[in-house]
């Protein structure tokens, strides 16, 4: 008999008690089992209502929080699990590539008191139209198959305090040496002479480029960081657009043979994005030179980090994410700060500099003597003077540091960590045996000539003076495997410092580079760190929000 059925009673009559009891306790059994009849029926079911009562909606309860557990518990895991795939999902943005890909190596400046060191990032801005969206915004298709070149190089330097920072800029049309570079590949590609520094990227990727500062400045570079034309509209529109001022009406006209964005501006404050903001920084023609592009570069630049501040981007989750996704997507670095926390962590150091204390410059150029109205060459004592101030991390704007100026060390590639200059070997080489080129990046006249007259007096008949070169900050003399003993006597002969040393490559001529640091004389004494940067210089602040470009005025062609 199933519950649905009357329960009998004792004289075989249903027992209305009973039944309502036992219909109410049905509901509650799962197997729907039977009841005796009569008043022991009655008895019994009203017994299990008052046993069940007290009880009710203890199982009840447990039951809700056991769903409120297990509900709660599965978000926290999905949450954590969406974290952390969001995580891996902005680190896969990031594209990386080794850091220097040349034989160049730079120095290092040692700790201030607080075991702090400056940091160097190299800054870079292709003109490859390696996908689609570059396409788009620049170029024609036949272009995505030509090596990218790199049209901004600009060398962020933030001091070992983080109380202040340099942004130095070199015209992309500036000749100097490219070093041998091989790319991600292997694939060697030869050292270039008196070549445009924006040709240096297709040599073999951002590692060459980064290798050919290390070579003009003799700084360690920490890291690259690059960004491409679809790269610069994402973070443009992520931050909202960044504010530029030019100084009447101006539209960089299009003129076929010459060039021209497209960019059209009203006189005054504009606030550029997307393709804007990539023509801003591609402008040349319509502010007259190619230095003034790097002038406006700066200006960009400055006022992005204004904006990132004044609306308080950096401290809102929302918009700190739109910044992570854009900037992750835009960015290609170093495989040392391919990675969210570490590119945080730069973020941190960089906040801590003030607007009001970081400077902007390009360094100091001339027209080429072979191609004046197309070509620059460095000019070698004023940049050398730049470089040195880097390297004895000396504050570019002309205010004192907060501590006391830290003195070049060793970089780790130095011959060794031992006395300031470098002791006779034990067993010197013979110096007739020994083949040195000298070359002068020091700025001073005759330099080569001077040391090289100095090294066939001393016995190093086989020394050679070379002409040409770029500037260089501080003397190096290079050599490669197997001739430490010989770099180590003609050290011992010239009275180099240690950290001069460093091995690179495997030829057998030694390289001396007399850097800015030797400017007379035949033994090496260092002169003393500068304290200004040169006056023909230009300097510009972060913070300063009136500044405008100047738009050139030649016959009306670039204003309306």
């Amino acid at each position: 008999m199933t519950s649905g059925e009357p329960i009998p009673g004792a004289d075989g009559n249903a027992a209305p008690g009973g039944r309502a009891a036992e219909q109410r306790a049905a509901a509650g059994r799962a197997d729907g089992g039977r009841a005796a009849g009569g008043g022991a029926a009655g008895g019994r079911a009203a017994a299990r209502r008052a046993g069940r009562g007290g009880t009710r909606r203890r199982p009840r309860r447990r039951r809700w929080l056991r769903v409120v557990a297990i509900t709660t518990g599965a978000t926290l895991v999905a949450g954590c699990g969406a974290g952390y795939l969001y995580y891996r999902h902005l680190n896969g943005n990031i594209q990386a590539g080794t850091k220097n890909l040349t034989d160049q190596q730079g120095e290092r400046t040692a700790p201030n008191a607080k075991g702090q060191t400056p940091l160097n990032i190299l800054m870079i801005g292709t003109d490859s139209r390696a996908s689609k969206e570059n396409v788009d915004l620049g170029g024609s298709a036949d272009d995505a198959s030509r090596p990218g070149l790199a049209d901004v190089q600009m060398l962020l330097h933030v001091s070992a305090d983080r109380t202040n920072a340099s942004m130095i800029s070199i015209p992309r049309d500036t000749l100097v040496d490219i070093p041998a570079c091989h790319d991600e590949k292997g694939v060697q590609h030869p050292a270039l002479r008196h070549h445009p520094i924006n040709e240096a990227l297709a040599q073999g990727g951002p590692g060459c480029v980064l290798g050919t500062w290390v070579g003009l400045t003799h700084l360690d570079i920490d890291h690259y960081m690059m960004v491409d034309f679809a790269g610069v509209v994402q973070m443009a529109d992520a931050i909202g657009g960044v504010p530029v001022c030019v100084d009447r009406n101006m539209y960089d006209r299009y003129q076929p043979g010459i060039g021209g964005t497209g960019l059209k501006l009203p006189k005054g404050t504009s606030v550029v994005k997307h393709d804007q903001a990539l023509q801003w920084l591609r402008v040349r023609d319509a502010w007259g030179s190619d230095i003034n592009r790097t002038k406006a570069q700066h200006m960009y630049l400055s006022s992005m980090m204004r904006e990132l501040k004044s609306k308080g981007a950096l401290d809102d989750p929302g918009r700190l994410m739109s910044l992570a996704e854009a900037a992750t997507k835009a960015l290609s670095v170093d495989r040392e700060l391919a990675d969210l926390k570490r590119l945080y962590d730069l973020g941190q150091d960089l906040r801590q500099v003030p607007t009001e204390r970081t400077t902007s410059l390009t360094v100091p150029v001339l027209p080429d003597p072979a191609n004046p109205k197309a070509k620059l060459v460095l000019d070698q004592a004023n940049t050398a003077q730049i470089w040195r101030m880097l390297h004895a991390d000396t504050p570019l704007d002309g205010q004192p540091a907060a501590g006391a100026a830290a003195s070049p060390a060793a970089s780790p590639s130095a011959a060794s960590s031992g006395p300031a200059t470098v002791p006779s070997p034990s067993a010197p080489s013979d110096p007739g045996a020994v083949a040195v080129t000298v070359r002068n990046a020091s700025g001073a006249r005759n330099r080569a000539d001077e040391i090289r007259n100095a090294l066939v007096k001393a016995g190093f008949t086989k020394a050679v003076a070379a002409t040409g070169g770029s500037s260089q900050a501080v003397t190096t003399l290079t050599y490669g495997a197997g001739q430490l003993t010989r770099a180590q006597t003609v050290a011992a002969a010239l009275g180099l410092p240690s950290t001069a040393l460093h091995e690179a490559g495997t030829s057998r001529t030694l390289a001396l580079v007399i850097g800015a640091d030797w400017p007379s004389g035949t033994a090496l004494t260092p002169a003393p760190a500068p304290t200004a940067v040169p006056t023909s210089v230009r300097t510009e602040r972060a913070d300063d929000a009136t500044a405008c470009m100047t738009v050139n005025p030649q016959g009306g062609i670039y204003t309306w």
